[in-house]
């Protein structure tokens, strides 16, 4: 899965060739074709690649034949090599990743890694979606799977790798390649799917990675309908409303079904953060865990972005509003995040005060100690 050598972009170079053969000027076919002005530009350039019928169409207008689009052209391009939405490329011994972000060709550099590696990691998006084919009934659960897998795959494979980066640039970028998806869905929006199944594939990560080893230590992570958590919140008393469709994952004392508070799992600070203060307000004062798990994705539309995060500098003046919600206000009891770019808190400050920066080596890790210390005492 890597870029074509040239073949596309040559094939609509020609249109200008045919073009000028015909002597007719880009503002002339725009207009004969009623288009906005620049996308003629655009088609020969290769900066936008026209549909079978604008191709039709423009050879129409300009008396031309299909033969004159393949002047020049090998008459047998390598069919394995395309350009996708999203393809990597060979470095040295590294990778660059290379996707579409806004009106950017953006590349990230993933280090250490093989072509080998990139394609069995977006072969598992491909495998895992491609039961959507067979099965649309349960296509929330086969979307939210594919994500998951395909993110925990591509953790367990580099793991030295930013996990946020891997999450922002790698998967969601995988899931938005209408090619990973059967072909009945070609025309659905898969940026705005991604908003629900990416959500709910990260609750999917956070308790598949520590969910088996913190069941061993007497803690259930629990992913649960709108009635479970509807129950739930019925049998607590924090002396305030809670709205139970706010509650992502809930924390359990295994065997006696204990409540012990909720994992507010958001993948950057963008995401209605604010909609779970008070909630989580309610449950920290009544002593009940209500930690923020986030990748902290952040990144602005580039050639190369970079994904800093949202929480800024750990001190000095400049501490963001963000930052300071946790470290001063208290509005969640910690912040756990999954971008090695997110600096964590500075100075001595309890748990609940402070940001840590985390990984997936290894499930025994500042999280899963934390969520251990809510455990009653025997």
């Amino acid at each position: 899965m890597t870029k074509s050598p040239g073949y596309l972009d040559n094939l609509l170079k020609n249109l200008k060739t045919i073009r000028e053969r015909a002597g007719i000027s880009r503002s002339e076919l725009e207009e004969r074709m009623i288009l906005g002005p620049g996308w003629v530009e655009r088609f020969e350039s290769g900066a936008t690649a026209p549909s079978i019928d604008m191709l039709l169409a423009i050879l129409h207008e300009t008396g031309s034949k299909f033969t004159d689009l393949l002047e020049g052209l090998p008459s047998h391009p390598d069919a394995t090599e395309l350009e996708r939405l999203i393809f990597a490329e060979p470095s040295g011994n590294d990778l660059t990743i290379n996707f579409r972000y806004a009106e950017h060709d953006a590349t990230y550099m993933l280090l250490k890694a093989t072509i080998d590696e990139f394609e069995s990691v977006i072969k598992i998006m491909r495998d895992k979606l491609a039961m959507l084919a067979t099965d649309e009934n349960n296509s929330t659960a086969i979307k939210t799977d594919a994500v998951a897998s395909t993110f925990l795959k591509a953790v367990a494979i580099w793991p030295h790798a930013n996990p946020s980066d891997l999450w922002w640039f790698l998967v969601y970028r995988g899931f938005c390649d209408p090619y990973n998806h059967p072909a009945q869905y070609a025309r659905l929006d898969l940026a705005q799917s991604w908003k629900r199944t990416g959500g709910w594939a990260l609750e999917e990560v956070l308790v598949r990675h520590y969910g088996p080893f913190l069941h061993e230590r007497g803690i259930d992570l629990l992913i649960s309908d709108a009635a479970t958590k509807q129950g739930i919140v019925a049998a607590i008393d924090v002396g305030e409303r809670i709205e139970a469709d706010k509650i992502d994952v809930i924390v359990l004392e295994s065997g006696s079904g204990k409540f012990l508070g909720v994992v507010n799992v958001k993948a950057s600070f963008a995401e209605r953060r604010t909609d779970d203060v008070p909630m989580s307000l309610a449950l920290a004062k009544k002593g009940y865990a209500s930690p923020l798990w986030t990748m902290d994705c952040k990144s602005m539309p580039s050639a190369i972005p970079r994904n800093k995060g949202e929480l800024g500098a750990a001190s000095g003046k400049t501490r963001s509003a963000k930052r300071r919600d946790i470290e001063d206000e208290g509005y969640f009891t910690g912040c756990f995040s999954y971008n090695r770019n997110t600096q964590p808190t500075a100075g001595l400050k309890s748990a609940e005060q402070s940001i840590h920066v985390c990984d997936f080596s290894n499930p025994d890790d500042a999280f899963s100690q934390f969520i251990l210390s809510r455990l009653p005492n025997p």
